[in-house]
């Protein structure tokens, strides 16, 4: 018989009854469909009227049981029920599904999957209507806060939850429940609809009050209402607004080269100990509360006075050049490494020594360093490259600059120079010239006419700089007079759009020269220290208010005031509790004399306004690395709160600049108890080395960071 009379025969629905002269039934040719079998989606349970989590699934299969594609099966839902689709067809794994909804009455509800002529057809899925309940009462199984702040997004453990019962005392799930202000002039913030689980409760996530005085809330389905206990709601504290600084923490050394290592402990040295003798590095763990005079010296070879540093991508410390007098530089190499906690020996040198140098990581890992004076105080114009364990020198880019030039890798994979000369440069490390190998190109310049020296920049996202601040140069006396009086202004440039320009950011409410500017888990950048008068270094000219900048609002606000005036050598960095150590500042001569600046050794922490805004939202877990364009999960309690998750990478500070300050703002998407966030797609976005990671809520509070390394 061929395939086509057999086709034929199916379509006439008479195979079953056709039989050989000997009894035996037609067996149809391979290839052609024999048998409909049921896959999966029986034996569901759901509530009257809904539709089943799973789809029905049915398979047609040859006499050799292999799938066969292109058959119609047909669909017919009782009880009242309906099905997806009347009509479906196999695909080429020989299945065929559709989705069920239930009809209205409780008990069992079948659907049949028919195709004619087929072994086994038709199929029969069973399924089992639960009565939905009446809701008859709703309760609170949590209460709200008792106390909370002006804004305050209520904690998890306070959020308010609410059973739901029918009227014999059973839990009614999938029930909507509505949160309202029933007493209280306000306003109820967060997600105000909840719906009831299969345990019948109704949790909110976000809540909280805009207002103060006393409140209660409300929460309703249809005609049930449930109120909750008083709520007091206080103004937000004067902190809040200004934020707050700690007492006067005392260092054995001027701390003016500053770095938060991936193991939470700070490396800091200056050029001086306490009794005068050359300042070593010292490592202090601030996190485990123990004072600052138990930290550990850890000497290296040489002296790291005036050095570049910056974290390389495996996370240890690249330091270049160092001190061999004043305005001359040493040209060896020092990495520490954080986990052994001690120097790397036996490292190539530099071909040149450096001091005042800039270190920048580049997107594969190498590192380049620029700028500062040799052993004959003479301006080193050549850039080195650390590839291969070893420096290679780039001829091609050979530029004079002024000493610790402002560095930051570019979303193009160049190296982009921000100041402090007026007019900006781009930097090709690989590129090929008559000269040798790299390349400089003239980019745009300030609005500020004169140089910015020793104002302070910082990369806020991928590719925007903010850059604060400065004033005059180094033989600033010999100069313009207008140059030697640091500016308020502030300049930004996003480097991702065709054409890059410098454009205003505003004023501080004070001229600042050798300020420090610090990115903030929000995305704002704090502003501390720094001097306003026209003297390199004039102390009486201190300004102490900490100021912030707000990229959203491109705009300046006043904060608080710290207790010393710090200018010259002075430092900050953010710590990984979402606070900043603001220290250091002297260790330094009067020019042209033996007179020393104040040495002030010590660090003041300054607690920005958002640690005022209420509870804060906690990291329970993160995993310890991660790669790029990766998917990962931060545990938290706050899932449903998170509105931001921010990483910045860890600072190494000095001299008013933050070769590390770089920040990204990560998507993220909420699950059960935890945020699932999405790492850069590329090291131009984000180098390779250890970031924290915060997670805010929508009053910009955010957690303790965890830091995290990414590769």
């Amino acid at each position: 018989m061929t395939g086509q009379v057999w086709k034929a025969l199916l379509l006439a629905g008479l195979v079953a009854g056709l039989s050989t002269c000997g009894g035996e039934g037609l067996t149809p040719p391979e290839g052609e469909p024999a048998t409909l079998a049921m896959v999966s989606g029986n034996d569901q349970n759901a509530p009257v009227g809904s539709v089943l989590p799973d789809s029905l699934v049915a398979r047609v299969l040859d006499a050799d049981e292999a799938p066969v594609a292109g058959v119609q099966v047909t669909w017919a839902a009782a009880n009242g029920g309906q099905v997806s689709a009347a009509t479906t067809t196999t695909g080429s794994d020989g299945e065929t599904s559709v989705r069920q909804t239930l009809g209205p009455a409780p008990g069992v509800q079948t659907v049949t999957a028919t195709a004619r002529g087929l072994q086994g057809s038709p199929i029969t899925f069973t399924q089992h209507a639960v009565a939905v309940a009446e809701p008859a009462a709703l309760s609170l199984t949590t209460e709200p806060p008792a106390g909370v702040v002006n804004h305050e997004v209520f904690d998890p453990s306070m959020q308010p939850a609410v059973m739901v019962e029918d009227a014999a005392g059973n839990p009614v799930p999938n029930i909507e429940v509505t949160a309202s202000l029933a007493s209280g002039s306000g306003t109820l913030e967060g997600a105000a609809i909840a719906t009831s689980g299969d345990d019948g409760v109704a949790h909110f996530g976000d809540l909280g009050i805009a207002g103060t005085g006393a409140f209660t809330l409300q929460f309703t389905s249809g005609q049930l209402t449930a109120t909750s206990s008083a709520i007091n709601v206080d103004p937000l504290p004067a902190e809040a607004t200004a934020g707050k600084w700690d007492a006067l923490v005392s260092w054995p050394i001027v701390p003016l080269h500053m770095h938060l290592l991936p193991t939470g402990k700070i490396l800091a040295w200056g050029r001086f100990e306490q009794d005068g003798s050359m300042g070593e590095p010292h490592l202090w763990d601030p996190g485990s509360g123990a004072p600052i005079a138990t930290a550990v010296k850890i000497p290296a070879d040489t002296m790291l006075f005036c050095a570049g540093h910056t974290f390389m991508a495996d996370g240890r410390l690249m330091v270049s050049g160092g001190h061999k007098d004043d305005d001359e530089g040493l040209d060896v190499t020092n990495i520490f490494d954080p986990v052994a906690e001690s120097w790397v020996p036996g490292l190539p040198k530099m071909a040149k020594g450096r001091w005042y140098p800039t270190v920048t990581l580049l997107p594969d890992g190498r590192l380049v360093t620029v700028a500062g004076r040799d052993t004959t105080k003479t301006v080193v114009a050549i850039p080195e490259i650390w590839e291969n364990a070893r420096w290679v020198q780039l001829p091609g880019a050979s530029l004079d600059l002024p000493y610790y030039p402002r560095d930051f890798l570019a979303p193009d994979g160049r190296v982009f120079y921000a100041g402090e000369r007026v007019v900006s440069r781009w930097l090709d490390v690989d590129a090929s010239t008559p000269n040798g190998r790299g390349k400089w190109t003239t980019g745009p310049a300030h609005i500020w006419p004169f140089n910015r020296e020793y104002g302070s920049a910082v990369m806020y996202e991928p590719g925007k700089i903010l850059y604060v601040g400065g004033g005059g140069d180094l033989n600033w006396s010999t100069q313009d007079p207008k140059s030697n009086v640091p500016t308020a202004t502030a300049e930004q440039i996003d480097l991702t759009v065709p054409s890059p320009a410098w454009r205003s950011a505003g004023s501080m409410s004070a001229p600042r020269r050798h300020l420090n500017a610090t990115i903030l888990p929000d995305g704002t950048v704090l502003v501390a220290g720094g001097l306003s008068g026209g003297g390199f270094n004039d102390l009486s000219t201190g300004v102490r208010a900490a100021e912030l900048w707000d990229p959203k609002t491109d705009s300046w606000s006043t904060l608080a005031s710290n207790a010393v005036t710090r200018g010259y050598h002075s430092v900050s960095l953010l710590l990984p509790d979402a606070t900043v150590l603001h220290g250091a500042s002297g260790d330094a001569k009067i020019p042209g004399t033996n007179t020393p600046y104040p040495n002030e050794r010590s660090h003041e922490i300054f607690h920005p306004p958002y640690l005022y805004k209420g509870a804060r939202p906690v990291i329970t877990s993160a995993p310890p690395v991660v790669g790029y364009g990766q998917v990962f999960p931060i545990s938290t309690p706050n899932a449903a709160q998170v509105t931001e998750v921010r990483w910045i990478r860890l600072g190494s500070v000095t001299h008013a600049f933050d070769a590390d300050q770089r920040a990204n703002t990560l998507t993220f998407a909420p699950i059960a108890g935890a945020v699932n966030v999405t790492a850069p797609q590329g090291p131009n976005l984000a180098p390779p080395g250890y970031y924290q990671l915060f997670i805010l809520n929508r009053n910009g509070v955010p957690s303790t960071g965890a830091i995290i390394r990414l590769q």
